[in-house]
């Protein structure tokens, strides 16, 4: 059982998504026509819209163990130490207001010269500008100013004002100079506009992109999105000439710091050096030391020399002691020792040749006597010999003693000088160590800064370029494929989003299922089709004419079959829903089946029975307010004949608008006339007012065997639905079937009603009147 409650309910799911799909295609039409607006629109769009291309380009950041110039900076430890950074430094140092206003400035991008067609402008730039500008002031152009080409007569007319022109010509103006290139083959107009440097420098920090290429990686990508390919690429291989430039200034700053310190530094020890120079060699020339090693180990030589030098004086001394001693012990002439080691040849000679004479004199003693003359003369020569060698010896021995002084005194200061030696070399030493220590530092200076001046040159970026600027051939923008296909998609979208709303907030009826849902307790009697044309309503075989003999046959199932006369009584909510030209034809319809009737306008208020009819109300003074208000009147004297579908019908028109409906319509001389036009007629048809605006209709409902409720298709709205099953429900009508009024098909059912007939009701829902019974009222 469940199952099948389900089935049915998708059934009905179904029914409602085809229902869907036939309301939105029954509006094709409108669909048709806004897709062929959007796509054209798409298409003239894209004509004329300048392409817009994206250049990029991507650096890569570099280790400082890639720098060729780190070789030179590894020793310095700390000095030259770059670390690395993370890559939003670099994209925030290359995106910089000073970078940009440098390729602002480089590429004079303050000023954009735009070639003009005749629809859309295009942006040039280098080369495809016949002409170079140069701005002399600050002034700013935003409007621009023209620059026309006449090729034919060699001529430019700038702002109105016309000038022969040559290539290689400058002309001068107020503001700026104009350098001719080359003159355009054809006509030519171009427009210069010059911005703020602020303004142009903001706009390309908004138009550069520059982002990691991955949040890991070390590369950078630069894009730029404009319609000329050459500016783009120039633009951003200018940035990055400009941000490596920068940073090759910034390494630059530290080296030329770097160098500047070094350089201050060495002025103040070369000073220091030449200080040292100058008290050391004043310290040696004070305290005559030169070479404390040498001069210690010359001093110690002379001390040991001297020592061996007295010894052998001692020696000498003590050899001329002995050989004294020896020659006063002799008491005759005898041998001297001779080549004992005195180092006196005086003295050496002297003996030698002492013994000679005592060897002579005692070989001579051998032979005589000492009284010989010989022998006397030797002993004389001996003892002068004997004499001189004293003397010799004697003078001998002083020098001996002399010079034992003189060694002693030399070997006294010798001993001071070496005692004074290691104090000496000690402060020698320690303005060495200073002098030394400047020198090294001197040399280690020199050495770094001819590494630093070598960095300063050899400098590179700590950025390489992995693809310099770069242009995709096919623009970003506009897309065609994606246009187009956006202009078929709002081609279908707007005509469904407008019919989605109308629908959405639409709270009229349109179709007899709107009706059964809404008063699905109450009967529907037919559906008059929409007429443009007003004469089709007489023709007997037309639409209308059928759709009325329909209504007619539903209304003989609501009513009893008697012989006596049936009062069918048409109203409506409000004016315009065609209740009046509903029961016209219906009472057309019993006519042409031989049925005798009248038709009476009970709308005493705005009368429209007159007009279908083609009477002019106030012509006829005398209907159903003349019998209702006055006494004695002949009811057949107010009714008029008319001729439809080959018969005749009766109609009471509603008279005089009198200032009193109700009343009248509620006193016994309507139910008294109307028990009196029953006997006359098989079928009385009452044409009354509005039941949701005035309260006329409510007194005659009573006589009404049936209560034909004529709403309109596209025009009664859903919300006074209720008011009329309240009429049921509260047993104010009897007897009632509904008629939807004016259905038509078409793409026009939703904004042309055309009917022929219009109400002159001021009012707003229960309450107000505003009929115009003042016209009339000269006749009660």
């Amino acid at each position: 059982m469940n199952d099948r409650g389900n089935l049915l309910n998708n059934e009905s799911d179904n029914l409602d998504l085809i229902k869907e799909i036939k309301y939105y295609l029954f509006f094709w039409p409108w669909f048709l026509v806004s897709l062929i607006l959007f796509v054209f629109s798409s298409f003239v769009y894209l004509r004329y819209s300048n392409p817009v291309y994206n250049t990029s380009a991507t650096l890569q950041v570099k280790d400082l163990s890639s720098d060729p110039s780190s070789f030179l900076t590894q020793s310095a430890g700390a000095m030259f130490n770059f670390n690395k950074v993370k890559i939003d430094n670099y994209t925030t140092q290359i995106s910089s207001n000073p970078n940009l206003f440098n390729v602002v400035k480089s590429l004079d991008l303050q000023t954009n010269i735009y070639s003009l067609g005749r629809v859309k402008s295009s942006l040039q730039f280098a080369d495809e500008i016949p002409f170079e500008i140069k701005f002399k002031t600050d002034k700013i152009f935003n409007e621009g100013f023209s620059v026309k080409f006449n090729s034919s007569k060699s001529s430019l007319e700038i702002d109105g004002k016309s000038y022969n022109i040559s290539i290689n010509q400058i002309l001068d103006f107020e503001d700026f100079n104009l350098t001719f290139l080359k003159i355009p083959e054809n006509d030519v107009e171009f427009l210069v506009k010059r911005f703020n440097e602020n303004v142009s420098v903001s706009n390309l920090f908004s138009n550069v992109n520059i982002t990691p290429s991955s949040k890991d990686g070390d590369n950078i990508d630069i894009s730029l999105n404009g319609s000329n390919i050459q500016r783009n690429e120039a633009i951003i291989n200018k940035l990055i000439q400009v941000a490596h430039l920068d940073q090759v200034n910034d390494k630059r700053q530290i080296y030329s710091l770097s160098i500047d310190f070094i350089n201050s530094r060495l002025e103040s020890i070369i000073n220091e050096i030449d200080t040292l120079s100058i008290e050391t060699t004043g310290f040696k020339s004070d305290n005559l030391i030169f070479s404390p090693e040498a001069q210690t180990e010359n001093a110690l030589s002379s001390l040991t020399k001297l020592e061996q030098d007295k010894f052998d004086l001692t020696t000498q001394l003590e050899l001329a002691k002995s050989l004294k001693e020896n020659l006063k012990s002799q008491t005759k002439f005898s041998l001297l020792p001779s080549n004992i080691g005195i180092n006196s040849g005086n003295v050496n000679e002297l003996v030698v040749a002492f013994n000679t004479l005592v060897l002579e004199r005692n070989n001579l003693l051998s032979g005589a006597t000492e009284l010989n003359p010989l022998i006397v003369q030797l002993s004389q020569q001996l003892t002068d010999l004997k004499q001189n060698i004293n003397i010799s010896i004697d003078n001998y021995l002083d020098n001996l003693n002399t010079s034992l002084s003189k060694f002693n005194e030399f070997k006294s200061n010798t001993s001071s000088q070496v005692a004074r030696i290691p104090k000496l070399e000690a402060k020698l030493l320690a303005f060495q160590r200073k002098f030394q220590l400047a020198e090294n530092l001197y040399i280690f200076l020199l050495k770094r800064r001819e590494e630093a001046s070598i960095s300063y040159e050899a400098t590179l970026p700590n950025t390489r370029v992995i693809n310099y600027a770069n242009t995709s051939p096919i623009p970003i923008s506009p897309k065609k494929q994606l246009i187009f296909l956006g202009s078929i998609l709002l081609g279908l979208l707007v005509p469904f989003g407008v019919l989605y709303i109308l629908k959405l907030t639409d709270t009229k009826i349109h179709k007899r299922e709107d009706l059964e849902t809404e008063l699905s307790n109450l009967n529907i009697l037919g559906e008059i089709p929409f007429v443009e044309e007003s004469n089709t309503i007489d023709d007997p075989r037309g639409t209308f004419a059928e759709a009325c003999r329909v209504i007619r046959s539903n209304i003989s199932f609501k009513l009893p079959n008697s012989d006596k006369c049936q009062v069918i009584l048409s109203t409506s909510s409000i004016k315009g829903e065609g209740k009046t030209l509903t029961i016209f034809n219906l009472a057309a319809s019993y006519v042409a089946a031989g049925n005798k009737v009248l038709l009476i306008g009970a709308d005493l208020r705005n009368p429209q029975l007159h007009t279908i009819m083609g009477y002019d109300r106030k012509s006829g003074s005398e209907g159903l307010s003349t019998i209702l208000s006055k006494s004695r009147v002949n009811p057949s004297d107010n009714v008029v004949t008319v001729d439809i579908f080959s018969s005749s019908i009766d109609v009471m028109l509603s008279g005089p608008i009198p200032p009193n409906p109700a009343e009248l319509l509620n006193s016994d001389k309507f139910s008294n006339l109307l028990n009196q036009l029953k006997n006359n007629y098989d079928y009385i048809l009452i044409d009354s007012a509005p039941m949701l605006l005035v309260s006329d209709t409510i007194p005659i409902l009573k006589y009404a065997d049936l209560v034909v409720y004529t709403t309109r298709a596209h025009y009664t709205d859903k919300k006074i639905l209720p008011f009329i099953d309240n009429l049921v429900s509260d047993k104010k009508i009897n007897n009632i079937g509904l008629v939807l009024n004016g259905i038509k098909v078409g793409p026009k059912s939703y904004y042309k009603y055309g009917y022929s007939y219009r109400y002159s009701y001021s009012y707003k829902y229960n309450y107000g009147y505003g009929y115009g019974y003042n016209e009339d009222k000269e006749i009660f």
